[in-house]
């Protein structure tokens, strides 16, 4: 996918693009994903104490957690390529009614995002936007999902601006456990049918 942007007289071309992290990723593949996640995690949850940052990097984020996530057919990896650079990551789950227990929700095919993070450097420059069109358009058109999800901190008011302006809505909140902390999670849906 190419985008072009106009900033006064000067065109500025670039390329987005989204590859998939296949089942049997190459380690190196791996140690990017596991290097990416871990960053931005401890970018977005600095408020965490350390022991619970570490136990969550080495339950969740570590090669060895994301290599076996990796092998379950219900979660795929993509990341975000800005230029053929690893600019980001998602991951969706589908099937999926993980968390759908804590609102009133009544769906057929739900479709959860449950990772979505940008590198810092690449935050802010409409990124975020294409990547979730793609999301949304994979989980309509190809996967039948009629609605999409995902949680979002409460005190993490960009998101929840983004996520707003892209026509999700709160439909519930949880406790999200990361170690001896428990954080207060909103979660967000948009119907897609």
């Amino acid at each position: 996918m190419r985008r072009q942007s106009t900033n006064d007289s000067n065109t500025v071309a670039f390329e987005l693009t989204f590859r998939q992290i296949p089942p049997n990723a190459p380690s190196d593949e791996l140690t990017a994903l596991a290097e990416m996640a871990t960053f931005t995690f401890c970018d977005t949850f600095r408020h965490y104490q350390k022991a619970d940052i570490d136990h969550y990097i080495k339950e969740s984020l570590s090669v060895e957690a994301l290599a076996l996530e990796l092998q379950d057919p219900n979660n795929t990896f993509y990341f975000i390529l800005f230029n053929e650079v690893r600019a980001g990551f998602f991951k969706w789950v589908h099937p999926s009614s993980t968390y759908l227990e804590h609102s009133q929700v009544r769906c057929q095919n739900p479709f959860l995002i449950q990772r979505f993070y940008l590198m810092p450097d690449y935050c802010g420059k409409g990124l975020a936007s294409v990547a979730l069109e793609f999301v949304t358009s994979f989980a309509k058109y190809q996967a039948g999902a009629d609605f999409l999800y995902l949680s979002v901190w409460e005190k993490n008011y960009r998101a929840q601006s983004f996520y707003q302006k892209h026509g999700f809505r709160t439909i519930g909140s949880f406790g999200y456990p990361v170690g001896q902390e428990i954080d207060h999670e909103f979660l967000y849906g948009k119907r897609l049918l």
